[in-house]
């Protein structure tokens, strides 16, 4: 029996912004390749007139009202969000042009509806999910259940969505408990960390990858990678590198990702923190790098390193593990779980950059089998995840069919 899945997530990738939410993309791709279901995804994008004094938002205007990503039928409906105060109404403004889109589908009749992110997605869903008569799921990715529930005018929303949601699906046992104590029902909590696309994120000569990228083969070097915001941490690990190269006065860190699409400018601020401790010349900005190209930044480095401070299960740490690299993280969110297995990495007890100079010393010091972190990792692909996730999705199927 084919599965008819309607899946409502505003964070999914377009041919105009391919990387935002990649991660639901992926989940979604394998679970379509297993071949027992039928996927139509909902996407809805904030309205923005196509004005390009206005960088931040004219993107948002390019982004195609319909289209096929990964072989999954994309259907975008606009929806007004009003700056600053929006998001706090975002499930509500969403709502109506959902319907909409969902009524447009014709004849389109799904068995369930998955969702990602329990705000605004997860409500929206719940909702059409009580007016279809079908069951709902949501997935917990991280902030969205570890910090919106305490926004005013969301949390009482996000804690009806759970009470009222057939499966909740966390990406860490944080997270998990985070749905728990929000109005989840126990027995409907199912844990499924993010997999990792181990085809193209794979081990590769370290040499080579160095050679490809520029870099001297005789230094030491640690990468780390995301989107220049402050919860990712890069700060503390400039601030790390004077006790580093104390240490190891070869070492070379290399920044990778550009610039959040909102927010303070916050790759001013480490640019102002590497001048303050004159190391221009030991940390690279490397600046926007295609998804596809972060393999042999990966392969490159010696450490892999990641200093957020909030995260579900992140795919940037999965990626590098992938790519045989050792690494040394927070115990934030699901990294923990991930690093449970002492041959993949350190965790750090503390987010400082004291803290973040000696686990990546040890690390430097530590004699790591790359290969066997790559084999471990071969275990946790997304084709692995998507067998677990379609077994909920039977689950739900046969509470309709």
């Amino acid at each position: 029996m084919t599965l008819k899945v309607l899946t409502i997530a505003s964070t999914f990738p377009s041919s105009t912004l391919p990387l935002h939410g990649v991660f639901v993309k992926e989940r979604l791709r394998a679970v379509n390749e297993l071949g027992q279901t039928d996927i139509r995804v909902i996407s809805p994008v904030p309205y923005f007139p196509p004005i390009k004094a206005a960088k931040q938002w004219y993107v948002y205007s390019q982004i195609p009202h319909r289209e096929s990503i990964a072989d999954l039928p994309v259907h975008r409906p606009r929806f007004i969000q009003p700056p600053k105060i929006g998001g706090y109404f975002q499930s509500n403004l969403m709502f109506p042009v959902v319907q909409r889109a969902f009524k447009q589908l014709h004849d389109f009749q799904p068995d369930f509806i998955d969702s990602h992110f329990v705000y605004p997605d997860g409500v929206v869903a719940t909702r059409l999910a009580k007016q279809l008569g079908i069951p709902v799921m949501i997935t917990c990715r991280g902030e969205d259940i570890l910090r919106f529930p305490s926004l005013p005018l969301v949390g009482n929303r996000i804690r009806w969505a759970l009470e009222h949601a057939d499966r909740v699906v966390a990406l860490s046992d944080e997270i998990a408990n985070a749905a728990i104590a929000n109005g989840a029902a126990p027995s409907r909590v199912v844990r499924i960390p993010n997999g990792v696309d181990t085809q193209s994120f794979k081990k590769v000569d370290q040499a080579g990858a160095r050679r490809e990228l520029n870099l001297p083969l005789d230094r030491k070097i640690i990468v780390s990678v995301g989107n220049r915001q402050e919860r990712k941490g890069f700060h503390l690990l400039v601030d790390a590198m004077p006790e580093i190269l104390r240490q190891h006065p070869d070492c070379i860190l290399a920044i990778v990702g550009g610039p959040a699409r909102s927010g303070p400018d916050y790759g001013r601020i480490i640019e102002e923190r590497i001048i303050a401790h004159g190391l221009q010349d030991k940390v690279v900005l490397v600046g926007a790098t295609p998804h596809e190209e972060l393999f042999r930044w990966y392969s490159a480095a010696d450490v892999f390193a990641l200093m957020t401070s909030r995260e579900g299960s992140p795919n940037v740490l999965l990626e590098a593990l992938s790519c045989g690299v050792p690494a040394v993280a927070t115990a934030i969110g699901g990294i923990p779980e991930v690093l449970a297995d002492k041959r993949l990495g350190i965790v750090l007890d503390n987010r400082t950059s004291d803290d973040a100079a000696q686990g990546i010393c040890d690390a430097l010091e530590k004699q790591w089998d790359r290969d066997q972190i790559r084999e471990i990792m071969t275990e946790q692909d997304w084709r692995a995840t998507a067998k677990k996730v379609f077994s909920v999705f039977e689950a739900l199927g046969r509470t309709t069919g």
